[in-house]
């Protein structure tokens, strides 16, 4: 199997294992690109055609489930092999980690417990049984996340089921009493085999070990169950009460529903339940063998090898009480053979004298040609070879080439020299097989495109349509997802999204804004607005620039980006600044002087569009004196001066634009 592809789309990669009733591989699903496990039935039991029926009808079931504790069923198939396709767990069975782990902290057990509670709740309130729990069909990852698996011999209680004549299905040290028996398994079942995995995770032993099924199976009817505390002590009584009620051999005496099991669970480590007394129940006495084989079986029922082995016992026992009466059975016996001994003798006799003279005449059967029936139907196959004095034997086959009813292969093969009344072989054509569709729907063309043509399909009819998918995205198909079609016969009709509506980005260069909104409305589309620069061709508002362009080509329901305009930019503005220097100690008005006087250096610096930190002024003064600077001053500028006296900073000012 390593290399196949099942299904047309999961490739296999490994096995991860088998069972009783399968084989479990490690696949990937090329359509969804994951990892997935695959189950395969045993071609032993795959020629059982009940068995086929109850498999498909029970896995479709099943599939029914959903539950972070049960392994997910993904699809159910038939490609040369009956399949099951599941969840991918990386992890371990529950067997291998209590062998690897035991002993394991009774808090860790109970956490375990509890998850495999709520997974078989979830089954039971659907009305199935799993009827094969073990730990063997237990998942564990390294965070102790547990998963459920194996529901492949469940039970739907809901359905017609198939009750097996004097056989039971199951692993003999998880099989309930009352399976043993021959009964039917029930939800209280479930939880007696619940209850060996919970003895086994508390002491990493059985408690009916045994050489074969049928001594641990009347272990499971008759010995005493061993208490749990009798191999480690650090066990809480009323965690081992727990696994004494689910042990019970009275069904009465269990859980009534897995339901109360989990619930006694949540406060078996309470306190206030450490010194519960020990549950107690009628057993018989229990005896000791060594562990055998754990694989899924098909057993007789106990009651069978019980009631067979009191037959014999009983004969024996008849003989044994009269041994005259025996003698004389063996004297008549004796009398009676001789006498039909002797008439045998004379018919042999008979019969050679009479074979020398016409056996030949009698049984001379003469040779025919296999006449070449294949491709014919089976009607006009069947007719060419009864005529020619040949018999007939039929058997049906899937074929994807050879028309329904038609001869596919036929042995012997034509031409061939047999004798009449021989037997010829016809394998008949079914029909292609009938196959579920897969659900195409939210994957890309491409990937699509590749698994229909391994699926067979041979026509294939594309649509388009404009939509909010991503482009390529398959966003409808007929049939849906699900229907059985034959595909070499089905014409599958897929539609894929070309994308959003293409609309034209239109010119909004000089619109206002309440105009933009109103037209890029009417396109569906929208508008993000910010303010740009000042503008001498645009007026303040309107709009500046646009991003995409005009002309672009956008989905519909995209933002258009719209800068609008300041209007013009303000002009520099001339201002004339008057500075007054006053000479000390002169108080007469400006620009009068006395001789004499002693003068003062004056220095004035300013600033402004045109200048940066520029002379204005440097002389010496006798006299107070009035500077007018002429300022020239930008919009949302400022200019400034300073006055500088005998090289002292004694003034300093700002102009600002006037608004």
């Amino acid at each position: 199997m390593i290399g196949k592809r099942v299904g047309g789309r999961y490739q296999i990669l490994s096995r991860l294992g088998e069972g009783g009733m399968a084989v479990v591989y490690k696949a990937k699903d090329l359509i969804l690109d994951r990892i997935v496990a695959v189950k395969t039935l045993r071609p032993e039991l795959a020629d059982d055609e009940e068995f086929v029926r109850r498999f498909h009808r029970e896995a479709e079931s099943v599939a029914s489930l959903s539950h972070p504790n049960i392994v997910a069923i993904y699809d159910i198939g038939e490609e040369d092999c009956y399949y099951i396709v599941m969840e991918y767990i990386e992890g371990m069975t529950l067997k291998e980690f209590i062998k690897d782990y035991s002993p394991i902290s009774i808090n860790e057990s109970i956490h375990i417990m509890k998850q495999i509670l709520l997974a078989i709740t979830h089954a039971h309130k659907r009305g199935i049984v799993h009827r094969d729990i073990k730990p063997q069909n237990i998942l564990i990852d390294e965070t102790e996340h547990v998963k459920v698996t194996d529901f492949g011999i469940a039970l739907a209680v809901s359905g017609a089921t198939i009750t097996y004549t004097r056989s039971i299905m199951g692993s003999a040290h998880y099989l309930s009493p009352e399976q043993a028996r021959g009964g039917k398994a029930t939800v209280k079942s479930d939880i007696y085999a619940i209850g060996i995995v919970m003895f086994e995770l508390l002491t990493g032993k059985l408690p009916f070990p045994g050489t074969s099924p049928v001594t641990v199976a009347l272990k499971h009817l008759s010995a005493p169950m061993p208490f749990p505390r009798d191999f480690r002590e650090d066990i809480p009584q009323s965690v081992e009460n727990a696994v004494i009620r689910a042990l019970a051999k009275n069904p009465a005496d269990r859980y009534d529903n897995v339901t109360d099991m989990y619930e006694d669970l949540l406060t078996a480590l309470d306190p206030e339940r450490a010194n519960e007394e020990r549950l107690i129940f009628a057993d018989p006495q229990n005896e000791d063998e060594s562990p055998d084989d754990e694989k899924t079986i098909k057993m007789a029922p106990v009651a069978h090898y019980q009631q067979n082995n009191d037959k014999s016992v009983q004969e024996k026992a008849a003989i044994s009480e009269d041994p005259e009466k025996g003698k004389k059975t063996k004297k008549s016996k004796a009398k009676k053979w001789l006498t039909i001994s002797g008439i045998l003798i004379l018919l042999i006799t008979a019969g050679l004298i009479l074979g020398m003279t016409m056996l030949p005449k009698l049984f001379y059967v003469s040779n025919v040609q296999v006449p070449d029936v294949t491709g014919k139907t089976y009607q006009v196959a069947k007719q060419a070879l009864t005529d020619q004095n040949l018999k007939v034997v039929r058997t049906d086959r899937v074929s994807n080439s050879v028309a329904k009813e038609n001869v596919i292969s036929q042995t012997p093969e034509a031409g061939a020299e047999v004798k009449e009344g021989a037997e010829v072989t016809l394998v008949v054509s079914k029909g292609s097989k009938k196959v579920t569709l897969d659900n195409y729907v939210g994957y890309s063309r491409d990937t699509v495109t590749s698994a229909i043509k391994d699926a067979g399909f041979k026509d294939v009819v594309w649509h388009e349509q404009e939509s909010s998918k991503t482009t390529d995205e398959i966003i409808h198909q007929n049939p849906a997802a699900g229907t059985k079609v034959v595909p070499a016969d089905t014409i599958l009709e897929l539609t894929y999204s070309t994308g959003n509506p293409q609309v034209t980005v239109p010119d909004l260069k000089g619109m206002t804004k309440n105009d933009v909104n109103k037209l890029l409305k009417s396109q569906e589309l929208t508008a993000d607005f910010s303010v740009g620069d000042y503008s001498d061709d645009v007026e303040k508002g309107s709009v500046l620039d646009q991003d995409p362009a005009a002309g672009s080509q956008v989905e519909k329901g995209s933002t258009i980006i719209v800068t609008l305009s300041k209007g013009s930019a303000p002009k520099p503005k001339e201002i004339d600044q008057p500075i007054k220097v006053v000479y000390p100690g002169d108080h007469g008005a400006p620009g009068d002087s006395s001789e004499g006087n002693t003068p003062i250096h004056v220095q004035i610096y300013y600033t402004d569009a045109n200048h940066d930190n520029s002379v204005f002024a440097d002389e010496e003064l006798t006299a107070t004196k009035t500077y007018t600077i002429p300022f020239t001053i930008n919009p949302n500028e400022s200019g400034s001066y300073r006055v500088l006296i005998d090289g002292v900073e004694q003034k300093t000012g700002t102009v600002n634009y006037p608004d």
